[in-house]
């Protein structure tokens, strides 16, 4: 992690992630208490969420008693460094305010926290029973206490592209034409996982293989998508499962989950794939069971709340709705937003709706 404080250079980004002031830079700092970006001042407490994707961050915050929301691409200083810099300290920031309220409220002996152990967050867990598996949302991973886990698991979350728990990659898609008088390329980064990229890189191949030069780096990322497949490993059978799955082949996909979980017993994320593919077939019950394992494997698996929240409102189960919301700490206040969830999953199966919450870059 850099050590504080720590100054850097910005640009802002405009509504469509473009940089704004071309040939001037701002100034900006962190000391371990206040991000400063230029005449904007914000409090570590104030900042509601800190998102990196390549050089470029995108943050939430309230200002004025008002939340707002900006986007700048940073320079000298490694965007994840600094989204971890301060990421450590607003977590141990709301730790505290979240014990001093709970203190107020008689309830200090159900104050519990953890460290996260790949990005060092502190995670609240208060009011949560102890699980295997925990989840950190600052960073997106799921950490196996002991045995039992994916290998090198805090590699895996949630693919951009299928929305599904998995090992995503950074893939470059890049295309090179020539065309007598005239040349270009076109060159783009994604992160998904290589069940996602194959048949874009397929396609790269082919559209490449009149002007040579792309083919290449087309090359080189169909033999990533295949690798593991190749060499064989518990990743290449989770991909296996989940292109099955998406496929509508339930039986297919529940055999190659089953063999996943078998290698790790505790898989949170597995469960919620299975989760996701019964809602693409309607199977809401069902998709709910998967994903209460999903919750005994770790208890706040936030990629999986809002998906059982919609299931049982969707099945009328008030009582297990009310006690899921307990133990999250929602008072219920967005029940519209429940409703149109649970309308969302009785539709069409309604998982990709539900996955969209919250994306910066969408």
């Amino acid at each position: 992690m850099i050590e504080l404080p720590v100054s850097f250079k910005f640009r802002w980004l405009d509504d469509s992630g473009n940089e704004t002031g071309f040939f001037s830079s701002k100034r900006g700092s962190f000391d371990g208490e206040t991000l400063v970006l230029d005449d904007v001042e914000l409090p570590v407490s104030n900042i509601l969420s800190l998102e990196a994707y390549e050089e470029r961050l995108a943050l939430a915050f309230i200002s004025g008693g008002m939340t707002d929301s900006a986007a700048f691409r940073i320079y000298k200083v490694s965007a994840k460094d600094l989204k971890q810099a301060v990421d450590v300290v607003r977590s141990a920031t709301w730790a505290e305010m979240t014990r001093e309220k709970m203190v107020e409220e008689g309830r200090g002996g159900a104050f519990r926290t953890t460290v996260c152990s790949h990005c060092s967050a502190t995670v609240d867990v208060s009011d949560m029973p102890e699980t295997s598996q925990i989840y950190c949302h600052f960073c997106d991973s799921l950490t196996t206490k002991g045995a039992g886990g994916m290998p090198n698991e805090h590699e895996f979350g949630l693919c951009e592209e299928c929305g599904m728990f998995s090992k995503p990659k950074r893939f470059t898609i890049f295309y090179f034409y020539f065309l007598v008088v005239i040349w270009g390329y076109s060159s783009r980064v994604t992160h998904r996982c290589p069940a996602c990229m194959r048949g874009e890189a397929w396609k790269m191949l082919l559209g490449n293989l009149p002007f040579l030069i792309g083919v290449p780096v087309a090359i080189v990322q169909l033999f990533r998508c295949y690798g593991g497949k190749i060499t064989g490993s518990v990743v290449a059978d989770l991909d296996a499962a989940n292109l099955r799955a998406r496929k509508g082949d339930m039986l297919g996909a529940l055999a190659g989950y089953q063999k996943v979980l078998e290698q790790v017993p505790f898989a949170a994320g597995v469960k919620y794939n299975l989760a996701l593919a019964l809602l693409e077939q309607d199977e809401i019950q069902r998709a709910a069971d998967s994903l209460e394992l999903a919750f005994t494997d770790c208890v706040n698996y936030l990629p999986a709340y809002s998906l059982l929240a919609g299931c049982y409102e969707h099945l009328g189960e008030e009582v297990k709705l009310e006690e899921l919301r307990r133990i999250w700490g929602d008072d219920g206040e967005e029940d519209a937003e429940g409703e149109e969830e649970a309308a969302g999953i009785e539709e069409s199966g309604g998982a990709r709706k539900l996955l969209d919450e919250g994306d910066v870059w969408a």
